[in-house]
């Protein structure tokens, strides 16, 4: 049902039934990543504090769709494929954003380019038809949260970020650095930013008991097989670290045939086990004796906060991101082969000591990023809104 109606004598503003907000948390797909996940758990842990939720993916479902049905969350598809019609999208956003009372959100939060620029531009349009009918709507407050620092935007994308971004009655940044990428880059005022870091649900995830190192050193890395994340980097920096060691791959992505021939080609093919998706991480990063992390940019780095709430030795791509809670001693420079060799190595000589090191961080991030933490504060900004 459309939300812009001509009534001809008059102007009225429609009223808001009087019962708990409803937020949208709007995402183009829910494939495994930290932007999905951070949309799933606030639908999830939301109505504790007062709020209805529904959940609208763009195109395919992805990954998290199983989790979505059994955690009984309200979602819709709005698109059968990315390859679907872009009118039909917008048509489908504006038409369910500004919906009728009841079914009409207090709140539109969005996560990723494409969210924000469709949205935002559902907004505009509302905004300009009103101005030609008798009808007034009541518009919702927008907000997006800021995961990434992205470095791979054309010039285009980057000017369709930035203007989406500033539409927004709210941006909230998860690190201090993708802070200042949106304030340095995109030009989004400071005022209109709110910093809330990711949180890590510690109920998935099993404190690791230190142990001493296996025989066969099971290395690890979790996330998309895509550029950003560095694989390539890895392969190569392995390829000249001796045996024995088993490197567990866990993730999907445009570059696993990619990775797959340069493992061959590096002759290191049979020490290495691609798992693709998994949603058992806790039991893979508690068997594991190495987290490696190198990617080339991050706005946090989900997968890595989660190995140090387990207890994983780890290292990680010297960004500013990551700074902000991994120590110098756990971070390697990013795309340098010969430094991640001789880190690699070095972890897995002086292996007490990093198991050590390990376990002294698990304690700090478990009380400064648990997920009940990342929850109150969006309540905090929700209300805000809501006066």
């Amino acid at each position: 049902m459309h939300s812009v109606n001509i009534a001809p004598t008059m102007t009225k503003r429609r009223s808001t039934p009087k019962t708990d907000p409803l937020v949208f948390h709007i995402i183009p797909s829910l494939r495994m990543g930290g932007a999905e996940r951070l949309a799933v758990e606030l639908c999830a842990r939301l109505p504790e504090h007062g709020f209805r939720t529904k959940l609208l993916a763009m195109y395919d479902a992805g990954a998290l769709w199983q989790e979505v049905r059994d955690r009984n969350l309200r979602w819709a598809q709005l698109l059968p494929t990315v390859r679907g019609s872009r009118l039909e999208l917008f048509r489908q956003l504006r038409t369910r954003i500004f919906a009728e009372p009841g079914r009409a959100p207090q709140i539109v939060h969005t996560h990723l380019f494409g969210a924000d620029f469709w949205s935002v531009l559902a907004k505009r349009w509302q905004r300009i038809g009103s101005q030609f009918t008798a009808w007034d709507v009541d518009m919702p407050k927008f907000m997006s949260t800021a995961h990434n620092i992205d470095h791979d935007d054309s010039f285009v994308r980057r000017r369709a970020r930035r203007w989406a971004n500033h539409q927004m009655d709210q941006v909230i940044p998860i690190t201090k650095a993708v802070e200042t990428y949106v304030q340095s880059d995109l030009g989004v005022p400071k005022d209109q930013l709110h910093l809330i870091p990711n949180g890590v649900d510690l109920d998935r995830l099993p404190i690791r008991e230190p142990r001493r190192r296996s025989s066969t050193p099971t290395l690890i890395i979790v996330g998309r097989l895509e550029l950003q994340k560095g694989h390539e980097t890895l392969l190569r920096a392995l390829a000249n670290v001796h045996p024995p060691w088993l490197l567990q791959v866990v993730g999907s992505g445009s570059q696993e045939r990619t990775l797959k021939e340069l493992a061959e080609s590096l002759g290191i093919v049979s020490r290495i086990r691609f798992l693709g998706i998994r949603h058992d991480i806790g039991s893979l990063l508690a068997c594991a004796d190495l987290f490696l992390f190198p990617s080339h940019w991050e706005g946090m780095g989900l997968a890595l906060m989660e190995a140090m709430a387990v207890g994983v030795p780890s290292l990680a791509s010297d960004l500013p991101s990551i700074a902000e809670y991994a120590p110098k001693s756990m971070r390697v420079k990013a795309g340098d082969v010969e430094a991640w060799t001789k880190a690699i190595r070095h972890a897995l000589k002086s292996y007490d000591e990093r198991t050590a090191l390990a376990a002294s961080l698990t304690t700090k991030i478990r009380k400064r990023y648990g997920i009940d933490r990342m929850v109150e504060d969006y309540v905090e900004v929700y209300r805000r809104f809501l006066g």
